[in-house]
């Protein structure tokens, strides 16, 4: 079926490829070391703080089937014995960490970010992992979860400020499309309301035209009829006077005759002659005979 030996993926493999060790916290200034066959990590600045590695049995992992090859210890059957090691080594360093005097760890690895400052720009790896151990050692294990922020923000902010700039652009253009949306509608209204009123007015000037015109055509009217009844008004009074007037004429016509001469008509001329004279305001001079 074939297979291979493999190591979990929290461990590497042993120099002597017969197990499986943790490795040395490099960010720490520690190095693996070997003295008398016996495998340590030791730090650079104090090699008084030391901590034995231990080997661990590997695995082995089949070509076809489980466990496949560096898996995490927590999914083998004997994860207990990794799980073991890993509390003890980081027992052990803690132990060692307390015992390095802080100021020559700091020293330590200042030099050492000095010296990848140097070769920055050919090893940046080097570099960041000095930088790491350095400041780690300076602000504490959360440093660099805050470096790790400090990045993101720094790569993150000025997208985010182009974003909200965009924002706000696009915010003040909609403000000013707005406000020229507004003003054309208020001078909407304001023509409407112009149009409203212009044409209220013009029909109620019209109306009033309408107005006078029937008032004078009423006038007209009842001056007509005023003049009729004048006009009939004085016909009559004038029938009445021409009238009465021949009734005074013909009264004065009798009276005079019936003082003639008895027995005598009066002619024909005498009688014209007698109308004449009444007409122009005269007195008979002498009886019609």
């Amino acid at each position: 079926m074939g297979g291979s030996i493999s190591c979990p993926s929290e461990f590497i493999t042993a120099p002597n490829g017969n197990g499986c060790m943790l490795q040395c916290p490099t960010a720490k200034n520690y190095e693996m070391k070997s003295s008398g066959g016996v495998l340590t990590c030791t730090h650079k600045a104090d090699p008084a703080a030391t901590v034995p590695l231990v080997i661990v049995p590997a695995y082995w992992a089949p070509k076809e089937g489980n466990p496949a090859p560096n898996i995490s210890y927590t999914l083998l059957p004997n994860k207990e014995v990794y799980a073991n090691e890993i509390k003890r080594f980081n027992d052990a360093m803690a132990v060692a960490d307390a015992n390095i005097d802080k100021n020559v760890k700091l020293n330590s690895a200042f030099q050492k970010l000095q010296a990848a400052e140097n070769a920055r720009d050919t090893a940046p790896d080097a570099y960041q992992t000095a930088r790491v151990a350095y400041y780690t050692l300076l602000k504490g294990d959360t440093w660099i979860n805050e470096e790790k922020n400090r990045v993101a923000n720094a790569e993150a902010q000025p997208v985010i400020n182009d974003l909200v700039g965009k924002y706000n652009m696009i915010k003040y253009r909609r403000s000013q499309q707005q406000a020229v949306i507004d003003s054309m509608n208020n001078v909407k209204e304001s023509v409407i309301s112009v149009k409203d009123d212009l044409g209220f007015s013009v029909s109620n000037f019209k109306r009033q035209i309408e107005d006078i015109k029937n008032q004078i055509n009423k006038d007209k009217r009842e001056q007509s009829v005023e003049l009729i009844k004048a006009t009939t008004w004085i016909e009559v009074l004038l029938n009445w006077l021409i009238g009465l007037a021949s009734l005074i004429a013909i009264f004065f016509l009798v009276r005079y005759l019936t003082r003639s001469k008895p027995g005598q008509a009066p002619s024909d001329s005498d009688i014209m002659s007698y109308l004449r004279r009444s007409a122009f305001g005269s007195q008979p001079t002498s009886p019609i005979r």
